[in-house]
């Protein structure tokens, strides 16, 4: 009897389910801070932590909204796990009403597709992943968590 090693199929990204994250992520940034601008900061009260979102880039049709974690009360040992928190770099396509993550801590660049295994252990679906975990963290948001502005004029 001859044996048959089968390869797995390549990942092939699903471009439609990427692109409905891409559109939810930018309803639910407009949603979430109605009025944002360049100038001025948005810092927001989740859990125990509070993140500083902020517009890093504007252009015509583009904006890059920075997330970050400002202060956190989480402590895991001996340390404060601040780490532990998200730090996104997103990019909001105005004529297209999409928003998709640039950025996560220290990955610079998502590819649609990762062969796996590879170097850094990414997920084939990678990408995917870390725009519906945006989705869920604004989803989060606002079930949970509160907006605060400083007003430049109040200072």
């Amino acid at each position: 009897m001859a044996s048959y090693c089968q390869s797995k199929p390549k990942y092939q990204p699903d471009m439609l389910a990427l692109h409905r994250a891409h559109s939810y992520n930018y309803l639910l940034i407009l949603k979430l801070l109605p009025e944002f601008t360049f100038d001025k900061p948005y810092f927001f009260h989740l859990d125990n932590g509070c993140y500083q979102l902020s517009i890093c880039e504007q252009t015509q049709y583009t904006s890059v909204l920075d997330i970050e974690n400002i202060a956190s009360s989480v402590v895991v040992g001996e340390e404060n796990a601040t780490s532990l928190t998200p730090r996104l770099k997103v990019r909001l396509y105005h004529d297209a009403q999409m928003a998709e993550v640039l950025a996560s801590r220290q990955i610079r660049y998502f590819k649609s597709r990762y062969d796996y295994p590879n170097r850094l252990m990414q997920q084939p679906d990678e990408k995917y992943q870390i725009n519906k975990f945006l989705t869920q963290w604004l989803e989060h948001c606002f079930k949970d968590g509160r907006v605060m502005t400083l007003d430049p004029r109040h200072s």
